[in-house]
């Protein structure tokens, strides 16, 4: 194989987005920025965190991608259907040989596999706790991805509650795993009080009061 052929073809980056606003230099932890390969199918995040980083997402990129344009992009395995979101771009079944996976759009549906309540978070988060937190099975995926569950209280949240997908505004999205939430599936209402909700109801009250005395 000679050199020539042996050269990898680097993707070339044509639609570049910057959300930092004029005249600001410092933002703390934020995402500043991306762009997308002339081809659609490459995308690189500019996130800044004291200085700036350039998260390179390689062949992940549809799903970052996807969440710009309000998509669950997902990858297939073609030999035995097994489903993942997050993403894996080769199969994990010891069956497939690390067979390359292919991308599909899964509902925005789910439900939830496990979730907790924080109390406690980043300084750009402070004001919006208590935060239920859960890791939702989207419909189809064989794993559950993390992300925050809203327009419910904290203790009424339950194992195996169904799930909806709800995206930020267009203009706000930055292909990052916040550009979408949780909320509750249509229909759904939750179990009556019982002596655990109770005990969570106790937990994050003084939560509710600290947020309060925020300046």
């Amino acid at each position: 194989m000679t050199g020539e052929e042996n050269t990898i073809k680097r993707p070339k980056f044509t639609k570049k987005v910057e959300y930092r606003p004029e005249n600001v230099r410092e933002t703390g932890l934020a995402f500043v920025g991306h762009e997308i390969s002339e081809d659609g199918t490459n995308m690189n995040q500019f996130l800044h965190y004291d200085q700036l980083y350039t998260i390179r997402h390689g062949r992940n990129s549809p799903f970052f991608i996807g969440l710009l344009e309000g998509k669950l992009m997902a990858t297939r395995c073609p030999q035995c259907g097994d489903t993942w979101l997050p993403v894996r771009t080769n199969c994990w079944n010891l069956d497939c040989n690390l067979k390359e996976t292919e991308w599909v759009e899964l509902p925005p549906r789910g439900h939830v596999h496990t979730w907790t309540v924080a109390g406690w978070s980043g300084r750009s988060s402070l004001k919006r706790l208590p935060i239920v937190l859960v890791y939702g099975v989207i419909e189809g995926s064989k794993v559950a991805i993390a992300n925050e569950l809203h327009n419910i209280q904290p203790w009424d949240a339950e194992f195996n509650m169904p799930l909806k997908v709800e995206f930020i505004p267009k203009e706000q999205r930055v292909g990052a795993v916040t550009d979408f939430y949780f909320v509750p599936g249509d229909g759904w209402e939750p179990s009556p009080m019982n002596p655990e909700k109770e005990r969570i109801k106790k937990m994050v009250q003084p939560v509710y009061e600290w947020v309060k005395s925020m300046k």
